[in-house]
Parts: C-alpha cells; structure tokens; sequence
C-alpha cells in the first residue's frame, strides 16, 4: 500500500471547448470520449472530508498537465485554474487507497529534472494568511 491517494481527472465539455477555441485545425474532430482519463497520485488522506483540501493544494498543476498535455502554448491556457475551475472542467473521481500490486520499483520515467513538463511551471501556492493574534 502506497502512502499516496489518487485522483482520476476526465475532462468535461468547457476543456474541449477552449481547446476547440485555441486549436480549431486539429481539435473539431475529437470527442469527449476519445479524451483520455488520467490517474495523479496525490498526497495521503484518511478522511473522504479531506478529499477537496488535497485536491485544492494540487489542482493547479494537475490543471497545468492536463493543459500542456493537448496545447503546450501557455500564453492561451486559462488564467483562472482555481479549484472551482478545475472542478468545471473535469469530472474527478477520490480514491483514498492506492495499492502497488506491481514488480520492481516505482520510477519517474521523465528523471529527476522533469519534474514540470511545462513551461514555465505553474506557481507556488501561496501559503494562507497568517492570524494576527488576539490581544
């Protein structure tokens, strides 16, 4: 058992939609159906109440993958990849236990320095603000 959860991203109709908007030539044949799901690992979590804190803390780089997956020019991609954005544009399904039933060890196939495959990497979450306290 893996000290991950995951979350398995679909797009839904206002990706094929913006996509349809900045690629016209090679996009109006695709069909939502013929859009892959893809499976993220994501930090660990017990409580399914945890689910969208986790989701929250990651949706903006899952965001940006899913992104440069079909258009890697990221001056058309959403300025907006809030979670609330996120969550209208993919269908998202949590899965709090991740099992490794395979053999060898796990390896990033991209190596150490392809952490981002886009450019520039998404920015830093910025950290919530700090109470002030009372007195």
């Amino acid at each position: 058992m893996l000290n991950r959860s995951a979350v398995i991203v679909r797009p839904k109709k206002p990706f094929l939609d913006w996509l349809r908007a900045v690629d016209y030539d090679d996009a109006p044949e695709v069909t939502l159906d013929q859009m892959d799901a893809t499976l993220y690992l994501v930090p660990d979590y017990e409580d399914p109440a945890d689910a969208d804190k986790v989701l929250g803390r990651v949706c903006e780089e899952i965001f940006c993958r899913e992104l440069e997956g079909w258009y890697t020019d990221v001056d058309v991609w959403p300025k907006d990849r809030s979670l609330k954005v996120f969550k209208q544009w993919f269908d998202v399904q949590h899965h709090e236990v991740v099992e490794d039933v395979g053999r060898g060890p796990i390896e990033n196939d991209e190596g150490p320095d392809e952490r981002h495959r886009f450019s520039p990497a998404p920015p830093p979450r910025r950290p919530p603000p700090r109470k002030k306290p009372r007195g």
